[in-house]
């Protein structure tokens, strides 16, 4: 180590803040650009430089130099640089991998309701016309019972019967999950 870099060191080792601040400021700008280099980021090599400055001035006492102080915090520099680097890669990887799996999941659930609907839509066939025809009006047009009644000319208590007779053939033939699709508002029903 030069005779200069000894003594600034021996310094900083002693805490002598004066010493440190001042190292920092003649040399931040060579170190920033050093980090900045590797992680092309200037607020990543900010904290990268500002870490290991506060790391120097924190362990001084424990650490040992063999060449140079200006090299030793180049070498931290350059590590951590290489760190980050790596570490944005791989978050960077997790997140295209996480974004595959939602992709293939919402593809997935959405094969998964299209073959409940066609699934929904056989059952609703096989109803009798006039329970057929109850039905959709109540779920796909989302009409109230009151407006069936009056545009079929039936009762109340028909149309309910109707929808009550609908809902158990459908679950029968179609399952449980089909009732779920039913809860859904209408018009979602459109393939």
């Amino acid at each position: 180590m030069g005779t200069s870099e000894e003594l600034v060191w021996q310094q900083i080792q002693q805490k002598n803040k004066k010493a440190f601040e001042s190292y920092y400021k003649e040399h931040y700008k060579t170190f920033f650009l050093a980090s900045y280099n590797y992680v092309k980021s200037s607020t990543v090599a900010q904290e990268i430089v500002n870490d290991v400055f506060l790391k120097i001035w924190e362990d001084a006492e424990k650490i040992s130099i063999e060449s140079s102080l200006k090299s030793y915090i180049y070498r931290a520099i350059i590590n951590r640089s290489i760190n980050a680097l790596n570490k944005q890669k791989r978050e960077s990887q997790n997140q295209k991998e996480l974004a595959q799996l939602q992709t293939e999941s919402y593809e997935l659930r959405q094969m998964e309701t299209n073959e409940l609907k066609v699934q929904l839509y056989k059952a609703i066939e096989a109803l009798p016309d006039q329970c057929k025809k109850v039905f959709l009006m109540s779920r796909m047009d989302g009409l109230k019972q009151q407006e069936i009644a009056e545009k079929l000319g039936i009762s109340i208590k028909t149309v309910k019967n109707h929808i009550t007779h609908a809902l158990k053939q459908l679950r029968k033939s179609a399952g449980y999950s089909i009732i779920l699709l039913l809860l859904l508002p209408a018009g979602f029903f459109q393939l």
